[in-house]
């Protein structure tokens, strides 16, 4: 059983992940990071302003933080008239933290990560602090220094500090044990980093494609691009990119296997779906992942599995369109136990 490919092709967002619905015990903590200010003033360095801001956000989502997307920070900051990567003060910072938790948007900050960055001959000082804007109560500024060309492990060295002085470590902190891959050269990072902050699809999806080829593996740049390639439909493109990567794109994994799963029903591989949602479940159970590995039980002529994911899905988010998805399929099928999904 093929998935409608307009609904499919929705569920994947333009500027990353997918949104889903996941079980949690506790609410993770919320955080809005701004651009990094560059105190430089180099306009060779602003692609770094966004890319170390999406670094950060996805090393503390691998600590199990949440992270307000770029889109909804952009709008925050236009309709505020502030230019990404300004310099702010401490009331400023406050006043965007107040603005944003009062916003109905799909992260609501507990926290608010401001950061600055220079670069003097080779030499970069990366700055980052945590605010608690419940609290408003920033903590200090932390520093770490080194060589442009050691960008990411002293990016690394930073937040590792801002999750322990700003108690970031959430309750999915496992995840970031799980292995991550190696850091790529810089010319990749920055390319894929310039490409992360492209509104128009088709040009992030070029630069996407040369992240890949200037570091052959570089995982959640094949992520992030498959999952334009499944906007538009382009199945196969998408299954092969994919399949670029040399892991399960951290700390994206639930979404890349979510991904797969996707690419595989398409493609009417029941199988290779239902391990694909198998494996994102592991990593982060979820409504849509319960839904689409009940379409490719479904699919395997297992009916009375396809309802009990239905269940679980609906537990959930009952107003999921995978859940649509998989009760229509389920009517056409013959019924199990006389249960009406």
């Amino acid at each position: 059983m093929r998935p409608a490919p307009a609904m499919v092709a929705a569920l994947f967002l333009l500027a990353g992940a997918p949104v889903t619905h996941a079980v949690a015990s506790t609410r993770p903590t919320g955080l809005l990071i701004l651009p990094f200010e560059n105190t430089a003033e180099d306009p060779s360095l602003v692609w770094l302003s966004t890319g170390l801001a999406l670094h950060t956000g996805e090393d503390l989502r691998g600590y199990g933080c949440a992270v307000v997307e770029d889109e909804d920070r952009a709008v925050l900051l236009e309709g505020s008239g502030i230019p990404s990567g300004a310099s702010l003060t401490l009331a400023s910072a406050l006043e965007l933290g107040r603005k944003m938790r009062a916003r109905p948007v799909e992260v609501r900050p507990d926290r608010l990560v401001l950061g600055r960055f220079n670069v003097q001959e080779g030499e970069l000082t990366l700055s980052g602090r945590v605010i608690d804007l419940e609290t408003e109560r920033a903590r200090p500024w932390i520093t770490r220094q080194g060589r442009l060309k050691d960008l990411l492990a002293v990016h690394t060295s930073l937040v590792e500090a801002l999750a322990r002085d700003g108690d970031l470590h959430g309750s999915a902190h496992k995840i970031k044990s799980r292995g991550a891959d190696a850091d790529p050269p810089l010319l990749a990072f920055e390319t894929y980093s310039r490409a992360m902050a492209e509104p128009d699809s088709r040009k992030r999806l070029t630069l996407l494609r040369r992240a890949v080829q200037e570091s052959p593996g570089y995982s959640t740049a094949a992520f992030q691009a498959a999952a334009i390639l499944v906007r538009s439909e382009r199945w196969d493109e998408a299954s092969d990119m994919l399949q670029k990567a040399s892991s399960d794109s951290h700390p994206y994994e639930a979404e890349f296997h979510l991904l797969r799963a996707t690419v595989a029903l398409q493609k009417q591989d029941a199988a290779g779906a239902a391990e694909a949602a198998r494996q994102s479940i592991g990593f982060l159970p979820s409504d849509r992942a319960h839904a689409i590995l009940g379409r490719a039980l479904l699919a395997q002529g297992d009916i009375n599995g396809a309802l009990q994911e239905l269940d679980t899905a609906v537990g959930i988010d009952p107003a999921d369109t995978e859940i649509d998805e998989l009760r229509k399929q389920l009517k056409q099928a013959p019924q199990a136990a006389g249960r009406t999904p």
